[in-house]
């Protein structure tokens, strides 16, 4: 590997190995297709791995590549309405391409932007968003990755070395395992009415998910199923968006650089009403009086199905996926098959969950009964 880009900490050869499964195994690219791919300047070595195996098969990939301070000086300096637009030729790119690589789900270093206010990154997100809505549209296939960094292990109190290997345990699983998994869960959810979760905490919310379409994160995108994440790992819906009623206790959550613990919220119709946090509480609120639209209606279940994960840490790309868990988000959901149309999808964690789908327990203190 001594005639590529080296990214200093990093093991290449692992690198290369792991772009090598997500091109050819996870993303089934190939020749002729075109290939966006997004990430942060401090990942590109990594983003050119993945861009050359594109080339290998005989696709034509694109790299974007902004790093972290270029975005902290966009929303500390530009006007709101300039950071609520998108470049034409990067939803252009979008548009063309047959699938979207996206390997920034979380900043490289969160610690730049604890202090930004929530108004800027409201609109910057409104600018997003009109990207978002040409990756999400149904027309491509996307994965939504990351690469671990020191700096985001600093941010979550954990060492890289552990940080870095649990990442990729839980990318490099036994991926037939965790379909068998999903299979079984996808089965008791189909064609139920109501889902309730409890929880230790406090938690005890209703909603109804009758007719909603199931997603299966399994890591592999195909032209049925068109959306993952990796590490992959979970079992998702939109449900009904007025239906939700109830309390939730979310154990934790992470939001640019700052960890919210134990929140409060009370679901009325759907709708979240912050009640109160341990930790955290103001940066909740003030990110949902920022975003547009739905963004603080009901968007997603999710059963977490990964058994690689471990601990919850606060970097939610894997804390969704742990084995026994339960998340959701508010915000959009209309890459679920859902009617919230929003800047913010917000995925936040509850850990131990009871729940019951129609009165049958799919899940007892954290533990699948099925």
């Amino acid at each position: 590997m001594t005639d590529i880009l080296q990214l200093p900490g990093y093991d290449m050869d692992r690198l290369a190995a792991v772009a090598h499964t997500i091109v050819r195994d996870c993303g089934n690219v190939k020749a002729g297709e075109n290939v966006y791919i997004e990430g942060r300047a401090d990942s590109l070595p990594y983003l050119e791995l993945l861009a050359f195996e594109c080339e290998l098969l005989g696709a034509r990939p694109i790299v974007v590549a902004p790093s972290d301070e270029y975005r902290r000086r966009r929303l500390l300096e530009l006007p709101d309405e300039q950071l609520a637009t998108m470049n034409d030729g990067w939803i252009a790119a979008a548009r063309a391409a047959d699938i979207v690589l996206t390997v920034r789900l979380e900043d490289g270093q969160p610690q730049l932007f604890r202090d930004i206010p929530a108004e800027k990154f409201g609109a910057s997100l409104r600018g997003r968003k009109l990207l978002a809505d040409v990756v999400y549209d149904g027309s491509r296939r996307w994965i939504g990755t990351d690469l671990p960094t020191p700096r985001q292990a600093e941010a979550f109190n954990l060492d890289f070395e552990s940080f870095s290997d649990m990442f990729w345990r839980s990318l490099l699983l036994d991926y037939r395992e965790l379909t068998r998994r999903a299979d079984v869960v996808a089965a008791v959810l189909d064609g139920a009415e109501w889902v309730r979760i409890t929880s230790p905490k406090g938690t005890d919310v209703r909603m109804r998910i009758a007719g909603r379409p199931l997603d299966r994160d399994i890591g592999v995108v195909t032209e049925q199923a068109k959306l993952s994440n990796l590490p992959a790992g979970e079992v998702c819906l939109a449900p009904h968006e007025d239906s939700a009623d109830g309390t939730v206790v979310f154990d934790l959550a992470f939001w640019n650089g700052v960890r919210i613990e134990d929140l409060e919220v009370a679901f009325e119709k759907g709708v979240a009403h912050g009640v109160g946090a341990r930790t955290g509480f103001k940066t909740f609120t003030d990110t949902l009086d920022s975003a547009s639209g739905d963004g603080n209606v009901i968007g997603e279940l999710g059963i977490g199905l990964n058994p690689e994960v471990g601990e919850p840490c606060g970097y939610m790309l894997t804390d969704e996926k742990i084995l026994g868990t339960v998340h959701i988000a508010v915000g959009d959901n209309e890459m679920l098959g859902g009617t919230n149309d929003s800047s913010l999808h917000w995925d936040l964690l509850v850990m131990e969950p009871t729940v019951e789908v129609d009165g049958r327990p799919l899940m007892m203190d954290g533990r699948l009964m099925v």
